[in-house]
């Protein structure tokens, strides 16, 4: 029996954005929205998969921890990965495309149709596009696999192609009372630079 995919959506909170070195500044170009009925209804069906993007000082002092170096960096990049139970790396994308029907289309017409509505670029990696025996390991704050990445993979696959992660590991889900950052609303709280976001 197949098991169903287990979606994880990395998505900065305000605080995050609010710690990022550019504070709310950087949190511009960073878009969701939670204005109406039917946005706040779409945040309650997300919320079970969203995930931070900043590690906590207890995900910090577990032991399968790895770092990726970026979390006061706050994040405008699209990186879609493909995980599989051996941890390692199927596909992984990075790309200009967010989750709208904007970037990723949407049909137009019942004669098939299909309408996109903005250009977008990425790079899309798989293992065997380097070897074909080869897997695909997360790195972290380096651009190839160190000896934790490439850990007993190398007598199973004939070579380990490195991807470097833009997120720590593990994920820490929201809290249930935790919500994406909104660019939209107003933040009273002083970020890192002093500053508010006022809309």
């Amino acid at each position: 029996m197949a098991l169903s995919p287990q979606f994880k959506v990395v998505f900065p909170t305000a605080d995050e954005i609010r710690a990022s070195l550019d504070g709310y500044a950087s949190g511009g170009s960073i878009h969701t929205k939670i204005q109406s009925k039917q946005q706040e209804t779409q945040l309650n069906y997300l919320r079970p998969i969203f995930h931070h993007w900043m590690a906590d000082d207890e995900s910090r002092t577990a032991d399968d921890f790895r770092d990726a170096g970026r979390d006061k960096a706050a994040p405008h990049i699209k990186t879609y990965i493909r995980t599989n139970k051996n941890d390692t790396i199927d596909w992984a994308l990075v790309t200009s495309a967010n989750l709208s029907k904007q970037a990723w289309g949407e049909a137009a017409k019942p004669t098939g149709q299909f309408r996109i509505a903005s250009w977008e670029i990425g790079v899309l990696v798989w293992p065997s596009l380097f070897k074909d025996d080869a897997i695909m390991k997360g790195c972290f704050k380096a651009d190839t696999p160190g000896s934790r990445e490439a850990q007993g993979q190398l007598g199973e696959a004939g070579a380990v192609v490195g991807f470097r992660m833009p997120y720590s590991l593990p994920l820490r889900r929201y809290s249930r009372e935790e919500t994406p950052w909104v660019a939209t609303m107003s933040h009273e709280k002083e970020d890192r630079l002093g500053q508010c976001w006022l809309v």
